[in-house]
């Protein structure tokens, strides 16, 4: 039912002639992924973006908001008239109402997994290719003569006072990025986990590496497990996007210096 509503308020929109923003020469699109609309950004396509999520950073706040990953405005979407809609694919799946009007022909709809570093530069360099931009297909280039950097590490968020944040386990992009750079992760199971002071303890990890896109300050409670920690702050170490190979050289340089 709410997919035949959303076909005839599709309809309606594109018999009329007027749409919410002003025409743009070429491609429209409405990209719902802070990470995928990052990566569109630094190829130089972001004049392209005419609807966003509000968690989308990187492009002017001005561009309307049409939802995020886990609810959409489809009408705002509608009224916009994309050419292409870009989502990022999450272990949930693809929205079914955004299949439905892609399969209509509303628009053509694109979806990228983000998790890990090889589906980071796929997104990217399928991305050229699909908007036609001929530019270098993504390199992430470490320093490959620096010795593996002995330990340890547990990378994780600034979080709260007396809470850890989240920590980066196996199979994330972070966990690829230590790897590259001959760093083990002290954490052994996979994706995003969850941990207290005291799982911490028990990991002892040789280095804390707290990772944030602003100032913080390191909680007592973190001080207090008295592992040595290294603050890294980059403005888009937690987007995953095709920045990445800025921010691993970056974390690269940091945990070399220590």
């Amino acid at each position: 039912m709410k997919c035949s509503i959303l076909l005839l308020v599709a309809f309606l929109f594109f018999g009329c002639s007027g749409i919410e923003d002003e025409k743009t020469n070429g491609e429209r699109i409405v990209s719902i992924s802070p990470s995928v609309t990052a990566t569109v950004v630094a190829i130089g396509a972001g004049d392209k973006i005419v609807g966003r999520s509000a968690f989308c950073t990187s492009v002017d706040k001005t561009i309307p908001v049409v939802g995020d990953l886990y609810e959409i405005d489809y009408e705002r979407l509608l009224r916009l008239q994309p050419t292409k809609v870009f989502v990022q694919e999450t272990a949930a799946g693809i929205d079914s109402h955004l299949l439905e009007l892609a399969n209509q022909s509303f628009f053509t709809l694109h979806a990228w997994k983000c998790d890990r570093v090889n589906e980071i530069v796929y997104m990217h360099d399928s991305m050229l290719q699909l908007l036609d931009i001929d530019s270098e297909l993504l390199q992430i280039a470490l320093e490959g003569s620096q010795p593996a950097l002995p330990g340890t590490f547990l990378i994780m968020t600034p979080g709260a006072e007396n809470n850890a944040g989240l920590s980066f386990g196996k199979e994330t992009y972070l966990d690829d990025v230590l790897q590259l750079m001959g760093g083990t992760n002290a954490i052994e199971s996979t994706g995003w986990v969850s941990l207290t002071l005291e799982d911490i303890a028990k990991l002892n990890p040789t280095t804390i590496v707290i990772v944030s896109d602003s100032q913080f300050e390191v909680s007592k409670g973190i001080l207090s497990l008295d592992i040595p920690v290294i603050s890294f702050i980059h403005s888009e170490v937690l987007v995953p996007s095709s920045r990445i190979t800025e921010v691993a050289k970056e974390l690269q340089q940091k945990l070399l210096a220590q």
